[in-house]
């Protein structure tokens, strides 16, 4: 088996996913979100082993059966840019190969709200981006960071597991160091930014437990913070940057948050029956009203208060249409009636 032939039909396609396994013929996700099986025939142990051969060097191969799991980025090999996640199933070797584009998308292409992409502008404080899996928050990171690249000279730092983009160099100076490879401990990264005087902190979704305290007394010393996590909602993502520091460090945090964030946007992708992902965003930008709810800690009462948040604030469910809802985006026509009421339906059973 020529593993490169396989990916090569999967980037053709256009498709996002590869998955191979002992026994089975290849699958591909396809471009709306289906698994489809490929072309080729059923995988047998030999072909595992010569797959790994042809990606692995022996001293990788080595560790992937020693751990039962290893994951690497292959940047520059044709015919695209992909990542490598092996693991055992049933002391059976699986290969999980998702197709990473080499083009970072601008933020217009992918629908972001430019209220929040104005808050780059910053030279300190918070800026959360939150979503739950696969709704396309490392792509709009990415998109965020090659917006400072073109606007702002400065440098950056960029914390992610694993490294899916590289950016070229224009006003930005934009360093990667990778977690659990670079570094393996999100700490060492904010110590390295503090003493290097990094610009600008990006930590990505690492999809691990984040030391929040640390990145809280960062903000506070006077940086700029660009923070992924993986929730949904803004009230849900107060809670839980507050919720994970011990009961006597709350207080404390959400004073911190109450004057140095910038703004929150949650992101979500809603499915059309068409296959087409649409994605919505739950925006707030703090001003003067709900910096004082996010003081006295009472997340909950922001909801109820987005109309006189900061413009540009907004909820999934807004009822009056505004800019960026879910409703808007139906009047609009870019979003199916039955999956916008469908996602709100869920969205408020997260909220229960």
């Amino acid at each position: 088996m020529v593993v490169n032939s396989i990916i090569e039909k999967v980037f053709e396609a256009g498709g996002s996913e590869l998955y191979i396994k002992i026994g089975s013929k290849p699958l591909m996700r396809n471009k709306t979100n289906a698994l489809k099986q490929m072309d080729f025939p059923v995988i047998y142990d030999q072909d595992m082993k010569d797959l790994l051969k042809d990606l692995l060097s022996n001293s990788e191969i080595e560790k992937f059966n020693k751990l039962g799991f290893y994951e690497v980025n292959f940047f520059g090999k044709p015919p695209c840019n992909f990542r490598l996640t092996l693991f055992h199933s049933q002391q059976k070797p699986v290969a999980f190969i998702k197709i990473i584009n080499g083009k970072i998308p601008n933020l217009t292409e992918i629908g972001f709200p430019p209220v929040v992409a104005n808050l780059l502008s910053a030279s300190k404080g918070l800026l959360i981006l939150s979503g739950p899996a696969r709704s396309g928050i490392s792509t709009s990171m990415a998109a965020l960071i090659q917006e400072m690249n073109i606007k702002y000279r400065r440098h950056v730092l960029v914390i992610e597991d694993p490294i899916e983009y590289y950016y070229q160099p224009n006003e930005c100076i934009i360093s990667h160091r990778q977690y659990s490879k670079d570094i393996f401990k999100i700490e060492q990264g904010i110590n390295f930014a503090r003493r290097m005087d990094v610009d600008t902190l990006v930590i990505g979704d690492l999809k691990c437990d984040l030391p929040v305290k640390n990145i809280i007394e960062y903000v506070a010393g006077g940086h700029l913070v660009l923070l992924c996590m993986q929730n949904l909602g803004i009230t849900s993502t107060l809670e839980k940057l507050v919720l994970s520091v011990p009961q006597n460090y709350r207080d404390y945090v959400s004073q911190v948050l109450s004057e140095n964030l910038l703004g929150i946007c949650s992101q979500a992708l809603i499915k059309n029956t068409n296959g087409k992902k649409v994605p919505v965003h739950e925006i707030l930008i703090p001003n003067k009203n709900t910096a004082g709810i996010i003081a006295i800690g009472k997340y909950s009462q922001i909801r109820n208060n987005i109309a006189t948040a900061g413009t540009g604030s907004i909820l999934f469910d807004t009822d009056k249409g505004r800019i960026g809802s879910v409703q808007e985006k139906v009047q609009k026509g870019l979003l199916d009636k039955m999956a916008g009421d469908a996602f709100i339906e869920y969205y408020k059973g997260t909220m229960a």
